[in-house]
C-alpha cells in the first residue's frame, strides 16, 4: 500500500476496507492520534478542483475518529495529502459558529516516512 494514498469511495468498497468503527469527532480540544487511512469524501459539493478528505485516526484514548479536511483550507488539505499512514499527529479541533467541531490545525509528531 502506498503510504500517502488517499482512497476513493469505490476503492474502499473494492478493497473491502471497513470504516464503521470510526465516528466523526464532535469534541473540541487537542488529541494525539495515529493516521490509519485517508479517503476522499463523497456526496459533498466539490469546491473548485478539490473535495473534502476524510482522515481516519486512532486516538491515544482508544477512540476512532474521522476528521474532515475541507477543500477551502487548501494548505491543510495539501499537507494532509503528504502525511504517511501510521504517522502520529497532534490534532486540534475547535467549535465553529454553526456549532460543529472542525479540524483547525494539525502537527506531525512522528512520521512513518522511510520506515
Amino acid at each position: 500500500m502506498e503510504d500517502t494514498k488517499v482512497y476513493t469511495q469505490q476503492e474502499l468498497y473494492d478493497k473491502n476496507i471497513n470504516t464503521d468503527d470510526y465516528k466523526v469527532n464532535r469534541e473540541s480540544g487537542a488529541f494525539l492520534g495515529t493516521l490509519t487511512l485517508k479517503a476522499w469524501a463523497t456526496r459533498s459539493k466539490v469546491s473548485g478542483n478539490s473535495r473534502p478528505m476524510r482522515a481516519f485516526f486512532d486516538l491515544e484514548d482508544g477512540r476512532k475518529i474521522i476528521a474532515l479536511v475541507q477543500p477551502f483550507r487548501k494548505d491543510q488539505l495539501m499537507d494532509m495529502e503528504k502525511v504517511s499512514i501510521g504517522s502520529t499527529l497532534q490534532l486540534y479541533f475547535e467549535p465553529s459558529t454553526s456549532g460543529y467541531v472542525f479540524l483547525s490545525k494539525f502537527e506531525v509528531v512522528s512520521s512513518q516516512e522511510g520506515d
